[in-house]
């Protein structure tokens, strides 16, 4: 998480937290990073800049908060009693859940390699969540044996996450249901 300066006068108000962090990612997905201001943060959230600079230092801790906040929100992981079941429910959840979050999130994605603080919240938070999402799906098909034992765990956990990033930041959009069963079918499908 990021690290903040100790508190001093009256408690803060988590409802402008939710309001900037919900405005941040907003910004993120009809701007990107390059183009989002802290001025246009604290415009659409309806609070002053001042607050906005109490909380974040920077537009960089603030997109990393953002991210951090975001993974909170993913979907449960289902259990279907399938591989392709569990999969391709999570993935529609998913892409249901994360409208404007998943543009947001690919807007975040070019700037992870310049921002050490942004790569960070990404690895920890909204990565790391629906990693082991899709890792809990993968463990459970390798305990019905619906993959060899020697499956990676790893990277089947890490597949679907990165490619329905790369398919936004590839297509401008996210993934359709189409496209959606060819991942499962290609990859998630025991023979």
């Amino acid at each position: 998480m990021v690290e903040r300066a100790p508190r001093r006068g009256r408690p803060r108000d988590p409802g402008v937290d939710e309001a900037v962090l919900t405005a941040a990612v907003e910004l993120l997905a009809e701007a990107g990073f390059a183009r989002l201001t802290m001025d246009h943060v604290a415009a659409r959230a309806g609070v002053g800049k001042a607050s906005l600079y109490l909380r974040w230092p920077n537009k960089v801790a603030l997109v990393a908060e953002a991210i951090q906040h975001r993974s909170g929100v993913v979907p449960d992981v289902p259990d279907t009693g399938s591989l392709p079941g569990d999969m391709r429910t999570f993935l529609r959840a998913l892409l249901r859940t994360f409208g404007t979050a998943s543009q947001a999130m690919a807007a975040v994605m070019g700037e992870v390699g310049s921002h050490p603080e942004l790569r960070k919240a990404w690895r920890q938070g909204l990565a790391a969540a629906l990693t082991d999402c899709v890792r809990e799906i993968v463990e459970r098909a390798l305990a019905r044996g619906e993959l060899p034992a020697t499956s990676d765990v790893e990277l089947l956990s890490m597949l679907p996450i990165t490619l329905v990033q790369h398919w936004r930041l590839e297509h401008g959009q996210a993934p359709d249901d189409a496209t959606v069963e060819r991942i499962v079918s290609q990859f998630y499908t025991p023979y």
